[in-house]
């Protein structure tokens, strides 16, 4: 499984984007640094401005002759200044600047007329016309250090970081004591990463009036930024602000973000409610505080937190991405969704929004929206590092341009640098072009920034997992690749690699990408637990004792803390562990399903009512599998739909998975009585669809396989539920109370494996649709003989075409000594997968069996597989985890096997195959030497091997393993005993069919 991924599906790791933004228009760089919200308040209006626009026009005599000034009007100037002045300190900014014009009209060159414009012009977000203004300002006045710091402060707004920082210091050159100026010129300093210097220029601030509570305030912010070193500076700098002001909001916020930080989650959430009290609106104080209580796991009153921030901030794409969040934690996926829509109508360019609608659409089952919203996050965040560099390429040109104009006048180049971005985008081929000729030059990592790279990587990872769960394997390797380039120190990146590498069954690179991951943690159970897979994969067992003894600590340890054991039970049911713990890891991975559709918060289903079936009523039976398609199950199962009585039992199929147009597909959806795709539809929608159509029975033919979505079941869209078929296992789940099985599969001594009730058929539970789809397996002549696939004519051929992952050292000796026992025999297996041929041929070779004795031949069609499987004369099973469908090829080809029941379900099943054949006392045996001792004789004793092999092809038009109209016949049976046993209102409870 992919290690930032729920192995059922579950919540992919997104971007955490929560950000206080100020309550104006300049925002920070970093969280909570509230240095912008003191430069916009004060933008247009140092110390001295008000006054010098009051005296203005009584100064008027001063003023330069060429302006024709009409004195007489002066008075209604002045009167209109000072309405425009109230105006501005009111917030009405419209009506400021439209008193404002007359005045600049007649006063052409005022620079305290301007300067006021320049103020208006910035609180409207007009950053253009207010550096327009502040520039003729400066031609009038070269020495206003206002319109210096004004002009930075637009600049700074327009992303010109550096111009600004040049003009704040020239306003300080002209007044060394304007405290603005250094407090806003930290925030730009901040955005360039000049900590040491913004400290200073607050410092400075602080130096010059010891009293500015909100330079403290902004200082501890910056301190606060600076991780754990900064905490008791930060803490220092927000007591003092307190001190100067217990009724400073601020600085509550700031205490409250630097308790939540350090994990004081209940202190931080007073410190937010004492500045949400001083300060009814303040969108800040909201934000944190529902950042605490999403932490405290109050959901709801974490979402009203940030509802506020949506109506205080209704533009504000950040507040509506925060409300998503939240309503994406408590499973409501459509108003998340919604919401995140909101966010990128506001700011389309929101990569972060990007990336967490990608989370919400693949847990709502809308796959091909959340690949999209992951590459258009990726696109976006590689188009901001170009900008970025590219601006970075760009500044020292401008900023030389404008000192070589004396700091005045001249700023057409800086408003040309957003076109010339553009261009040099555009030049590049489109934005992914101009990356890709970027990174043709430099490395990933060398190229991106590391906090961009890392937010990068969880796109990439992001869409990497869910292009592995739609089986896209070779594009999530493509994507996993870029994560491990980008950070190539990530453990978890070189897992997800490894574990993208294992489902296209190139195991071999796999065990090396698990092995970088675990170099670089040695302590990561996921990484682990898929490295040992990988290595039983192709039959590794170097170390194999103490690799699954550290495996099964592992697991014992997670489940004492209540944690998802790294072993997925798949995994689990070929493995050599006990009962009780493959019990216990279903069990937990069923909890984690529950836990998953709880929040979903969908009300309780309505079910049909628990009354007998009217008559002419059919019970209604819904299978449920990501399977319909070229898939074993579906080999097995093809005719089983079709087949139903169709006068007492109404069929639904309902398939996760979207056509393979294999003729298994075609075949089924013809003729299942109802089949539906409901492979784009999300959990939820696909339980209320079982539930409308009234369905008595739900039959889970997954269980915990690729492609399952169990979350479906824990809905109980269905008053009767069972597991079948596709997991050989418990399921350890509430939500499948019944498990249809056998009883050789699970005798009464055995039930103790079981979580379930289990539903016993008669014969055998394993269904198979040979007698039917592969008939011409009949006919000898048509066989295809041993020459074709390199085996020898003349030796006796054991065999066995089971994936190499049941392979065990134990069974594997065995065999070295059946063919040290039988001369004249080879061994001929199956390379699946190929990279396990060279493991074995060496264990052969250690054991003192010729290497060459060991025959591989490749994966097959389906019909071919099954055609040559007759052609050995006996097959050798895995003990450990049985052939299932494979037992059904051999025996269909009438190939005698030699099986070893042991105690777990996955482990018994070809014992129930043979004795279905009615010849299972001469293939079942009861222990690993009694094993040897069958397959030596039968390989011995031509006669026995003959008229075993005879007596099997005899049987299988016959015999209840073969006979599906049969197995259609008792199924329904146990469906219907399921229905009557819930009509009785007491429960599930285990039962045999005769």
């Amino acid at each position: 499984m992919a290690v930032l991924l729920n192995p059922q599906m579950g919540p992919i790791s997104g971007l955490a984007f929560f950000k206080q933004e100020p309550a104006s228009a300049v925002w920070s760089s970093y969280p909570a640094a509230n240095s912008a919200v003191a430069a916009s308040n004060r933008v247009g209006f140092g110390q001295d401005v008000a006054a010098q626009l009051y005296a203005g026009l009584q100064a008027a005599s001063l003023a330069p002759a060429t302006q024709a000034v009409d004195l007489s009007s002066a008075p209604n100037l002045e009167l209109l200044l000072k309405e425009a002045t109230d105006a501005y300190k009111a917030g009405d900014y419209s009506r400021a600047l439209q008193l404002c014009q007359p005045v600049s009209t007649a006063l052409p060159h005022r620079a305290d007329v301007l300067l006021l414009m320049g103020a208006i012009c910035y609180q409207l977000r007009d950053y253009q016309q207010c550096i327009a203004y502040n520039d003729r300002c400066i031609l009038i006045d070269p020495n206003l250090a206002e319109a210096h710091a004004n002009l930075a402060n637009a600049l700074q707004q327009l992303g010109n970081v550096d111009m600004a920082i040049v003009y704040y210091q020239s306003a300080l050159r002209l007044k060394p004591y304007f405290t603005d100026a250094y407090n806003n010129m930290a925030s730009a300093l901040v955005q360039k990463g000049l900590i040491p210097e913004a400290m200073d220029c607050y410092m400075q601030a602080l130096r010059v009036n010891p009293q500015l509570v909100d330079v403290h305030n902004n200082l501890g912010d910056l301190w606060r930024a600076q991780g754990v070193l900064g905490r008791a500076a930060a803490q220092q700098c927000y007591l003092e602000a307190l001190r100067l002001d217990v009724a400073y909001a601020p600085a509550w916020r700031g205490l409250g973000d630097l308790l939540r930080e350090g994990g004081e989650l209940v202190q931080a959430l007073s410190c937010y409610q004492e500045a949400v009290r001083l300060r009814p609106c303040y969108a800040d104080a909201f934000t944190g505080m529902g950042v605490v209580l999403k932490e405290l796991k109050r959901l709801p009153e974490a979402e009203a937190c940030f509802e506020a921030v949506v109506r205080l901030r209704s533009s504000c794409a950040l507040a509506h991405g925060n409300l998503a969040g939240v309503m994406y934690e408590q499973g409501k996926l459509d108003a998340a969704i919604a919401m995140y829509h909101k966010a990128l109508t506001i700011e389309p360019s929101f990569p972060e929004a990007y990336n967490n609608l990608g989370n919400a659409l693949r847990e709502a089952g809308r796959y091909d929206e959340a690949i999209a919203c992951y590459s258009a996050c990726i696109q976006l965040q590689y188009s901001k590092a170009i900008q970025q560099l590219q601006m970075q390429q760009l500044q020292p040109d401008a900023s030389a341009a404008a000192a070589a104009a004396g700091l005045s006048g001249g700023m057409a180049g800086i408003v040309g640098t957003a076109a010339a971005n553009n261009a040099a985008i555009a030049a590049g081929g489109g934005l992914m072009g101009g990356l890709a000729a970027m990174a043709a030059s430099r490395p990933p990592q060398q190229l991106l920034p590391v906090g961009v790279a890392q937010r990068v990587s969880v796109a990439y990872n992001n869409l990497g997992g869910i292009l592995k769960m739609t089986g896209q394997t070779l594009a999530a390797i493509a994507c996993y690749e870029q994560v491990v380039l980008l950070q190539p120190d990530s453990p978890e990146g070189h897992a997800n690699l490894a574990s993208a590498y294992k489902d296209a069954a190139r195991h071999d690179v796999a065990i090396q990408s698990y092995r970088r991951a675990l170099a670089l943690r040695p302590d990561f159970p996921e990484a682990f637990a898929n490295y040992v897979h990988s290595l039983q994969c192709v039959c590794d067992w170097a170390d194999r004792p103490a690799l699954f003894k550290r495996l099964e600590q592992e697991v014992r340890r997670d489940l004492a803390a209540g944690r998802l054991p790294s072993v997925q039970p798949f995994h689990a049911m070929a493995y050599p562990f006990s009962a009780d713990l493959a019990l216990a890891i279903s069990v937990k991975y069923a909890e984690h399903c529950s836990l998953a559709a709880s929040r979903l918060s969908l009300p309780k289903l309505p079910h049909p009512p628990a009354v007998p079936l009217a008559p002419g009523q059919r019970l209604r039976v819904g299978y449920v599998s990501s399977d319909f398609g070229n898939h074993p199950l579906s080999h097995l199962m093809g005719s089983v739909f079709g087949l139903h009585d169709h006068s007492r039992i109404e069929v639904f199929c309902y398939a996760l998975s979207p056509s393979d147009g294999s003729e298994w597909r075609l075949r089924i959806e013809a003729e299942a009585e109802h089949f539906l795709d409901v492979s784009s539809w999300g959990v939820v929608d696909i339980a209320r669809r079982i539930s409308a159509d009234g369905i008595h029975v739900a039959v889970n033919l997954n269980g915990y396989t690729k492609g399952a979505r169990n979350e479906i079941f824990a809905l109980w869209p269905a008053p009767v539920q069972t597991s079948y078929m596709g997991f050989p296992a418990t399921t350890g789940a509430p939500f499948l109370p019944y498990l249809i099985t056998d009883k050789v599969v699970a005798p009464s001594q055995l039930h103790h494996c079981y979580s379930e009730c289990l539903a016993l058929m008669p014969n055998c539970y394993f269904v198979n649709d040979y007698k039917r789809c592969h008939r011409d397996v009949l006919n000898k002549a048509a066989l295809p003989c041993r020459s074709e696939f390199g085996l020898p004519k003349d030796k006796i051929i054991f065999s066995c075409s089971n994936q190499l992952y049941k392979y065990d050292p134990d069974t594997f000796t065995t065999w070295c000594n059946i063919l040290k026992r039988v001369a004249d025999s080879v061994l001929w297996l199956l390379r699946f997968p190929p990279f396990g041929e060279t493991n074995i041929r060496m264990q052969a070779a250690a054991q003192g069996v010729d290497p060459a004795r060991i025959i591989f031949t490749d994966v097959a069609h389906k019909d071919l597989h099954i055609r040559r499987s007759g052609l050995a004369d006996v097959f050798l099973d895995t003990p450990l985890c049985n052939a299932h469908t494979t037992g059904c090829d051999v025996l269909w080809g009438g190939c005698p096997m030699v099986t070893l029941p042991m105690e777990r379900m996955a482990s018994r099943v070809a014992a129930s195959l043979a004795y279905a054949s009615g010849l299972g006392p001469e293939m079942v045996v009861s222990s690993q030497a009694d094993y040897e001792d069958r397959a030596v004789l039968l390989g011995t004793n031509r006669a026995l091997r003959e008229s075993l092999r005879a007596r099997l092809e005899s049987t299988r038009l016959t015999c209840p393993l073969f006979d599906t109209e049969g197995w259609v016949h008792n199924l329904e049976k146990v469906l219907f005993k399921m229905w009557d046993i819930h009509l009785e209102g007491k429960g599930p409870r285990s039962f045999e069919v005769q």
